[in-house]
């Protein structure tokens, strides 16, 4: 007999991937702590596959801890078609899991997943939860995937409107996108959930700093990148306000951490003569890792979908006590940062103020509060623990509450 759940969650991360690691498994746990059971539904990649084995560890480790795992294989040719097939198999086994389990709520994590959740819960008559990130059907646009206009950019765009206007709760990353949906759902509980750091895990390690910065050769003011060069991150940008730092921070270092092709990075730098610093890491030396730098860098392309986004690096660095260098249009942390005095924001592509935003940066790193005041801005608006999981817990105790 299938043991109760409270919700089907589903994701279309795979389970090892690093997103699926640090913004579902975290969230999930801490509502497994308050009593909740959970079946959880992801799409497997080739890239993330696990032997058999592997496989099979996770699925009692994650029982374990109320979590009842549904692995699904994800399909990626032909493109469109493939994720119509996910989504018709997923809301399939998800409303199947739901009326087996009786499950009151099914929850959907970012566009294709939501309106998975969508499906099912129309099929299996439970209440909808679409915790939407940001709006997909621009990102691809800006992106360069989709044309504006195309039948991919408007079936996508229709879809995430359609899974919210059915939800019963809604969630999204930013203030900015929050009023963006509320002028069409008007009657739906909107949350705003960015996406969360463990401060546990995420935390100023002084000897690492020490052993690292002599290992790796950082020499001076190190500047740290972390996640994909390219697509929305400007690389060049990152670089370019790296020169104008010379200035003022000399001798200086830019540290990228990344497992993706650094081949942009090490050109533009060799061009500027600025000392750089590549290394593949692995999230569990992250926090070792930032710890040896000053400051973290976000410098994100001047596309519309930002504005709705919450970059994980920034609330990893800001943890691990680095004050933020941000272009505009970086979804709330423009405001955090220029509000709680922790690090600096320039305007995408406007090299004329980045001399400012280095003398910026350099009043702030005198402060000998800073890492502090860094990582309680962190605690206080994107703490894993302390905010962004005991909003879950609310939303959840409102969308298991029998009907009156």
């Amino acid at each position: 007999m299938q043991e109760r759940l409270d919700s089907v969650y589903i994701t279309y991360w795979s389970l090892l991937d690093p997103l699926c690691q640090s913004q579902s498994l975290p969230y999930l746990f801490s509502l497994t702590r308050g009593g909740y059971r959970i079946g959880l539904i992801t799409f497997e990649q080739p890239r993330w596959r696990m032997t058999p084995e592997q496989s099979e560890a996770k699925r009692l480790e994650l029982a374990s801890q109320g979590i009842e795992w549904h692995p699904m294989r994800y399909h990626k040719r032909p493109q469109l078609l493939s994720t119509f097939y996910d989504i018709a198999a997923g809301s399939f086994v998800a409303a199947r899991l739901a009326k087996r389990s009786s499950a009151s709520v099914i929850h959907g994590r970012a566009a294709v997943a939501s309106a998975i959740a969508a499906m099912a819960s129309e099929l299996a008559g439970t209440r909808l939860f679409v915790d939407a990130d940001g709006p997909l059907s621009q990102e691809y646009v800006d992106a360069g995937v989709w044309k504006e206009g195309s039948i991919g950019h408007r079936l996508t765009a229709w879809g995430e409107r359609r899974a919210m206007e059915l939800a019963d709760v809604v969630a999204v990353l930013t203030t900015h996108r929050k009023q963006e949906v509320t002028s069409w759902l008007s009657h739906t509980p909107i949350h705003v959930l960015p996406c969360a750091v463990d401060l546990q895990r995420f935390e100023p390690l002084p000897g690492s700093r020490r052993a690292l910065r002599a290992e790796l050769g950082l020499k001076g003011t190190v500047f740290v990148y972390a996640g994909k060069p390219g697509g929305w991150y400007d690389t060049e940008e990152m670089v370019a306000f790296m020169v104008a730092a010379k200035d003022v921070f000399d001798p200086l270092t830019l540290l990228v951490l990344t497992r993706e092709d650094p081949t942009a990075f090490a050109a533009s730098c060799e061009d500027a003569q600025i000392p750089l610093v590549v290394r593949a890491v692995n999230p569990a030396e992250m926090p070792d890792y930032l710890s040896s730098a000053d400051v973290g860098l976000c410098f994100l392309r001047p596309f519309p979908s930002k504005l709705s986004c919450s970059p994980i690096k920034v609330g990893e660095y800001l943890a691990c006590g680095l004050p933020v260098l941000s272009t505009s249009g970086c979804g709330d942390y423009d405001w955090l940062i220029e509000t709680e005095s922790i690090g600096a924001v320039v305007a995408n592509s406007e090299r004329d103020a980045y001399p400012g935003a280095v003398r910026e940066l350099e009043r702030v790193l005198k402060d000998p509060g800073i890492r502090d005041r860094c990582r309680d801005a962190a605690r206080r608006w994107v703490g894993l623990d302390e905010v962004v999981a005991p909003r879950y817990q609310e939303i959840y105790q409102t969308l298991t509450r029998p009907d009156d």
